[in-house]
């Protein structure tokens, strides 16, 4: 073998190795860069993620302040209810009272021969 073809096969069998070595550089680059873009991607998720989930705390968190809010005032609205209620209650049995006097002091004038003025309009 001449010379040139022993440097020719050299320089070939380099060419190849440093293609080699190059491919497989180029390939962890890759491998790097794909884990960056993955790397942001996910920290991008992360905060999208950490956003919505502090939006819907504070979103809760109005929520439950507005159930108070309206659980005070049912309560409020209920004790004013029951209050009515007996008054309502008084106030029928004052009627009922009424009614019955008014009845008896017609007995009353009818029994004492006066003859008692005539009824006004019955209530429903």
């Amino acid at each position: 073998m001449s010379t040139e073809v022993v440097v020719a096969v050299i320089a070939g069998v380099s060419a190849v190795i440093g293609a080699g070595f190059s491919y497989r550089a180029s390939t962890r680059a890759n491998a790097v860069e794909e884990d960056k873009v993955d790397a942001a991607a996910y920290e991008r998720a992360k905060a999208i993620y950490e956003s919505a989930l502090k939006t819907l705390e504070e979103q809760l968190e109005r929520m439950r302040r507005r159930l108070d809010e309206v659980t005070d005032q049912l309560t409020r609205e209920q004790d004013s209810s029951m209050a009515m209620r007996l008054q309502i209650r008084e106030l029928q049995a004052q009627v009922s009272t009424f009614e019955r006097t008014v009845s008896d002091l017609r007995l009353q004038l009818s029994k004492s021969g006066i003859e008692p003025l005539a009824h006004p309009k019955e209530h429903p």
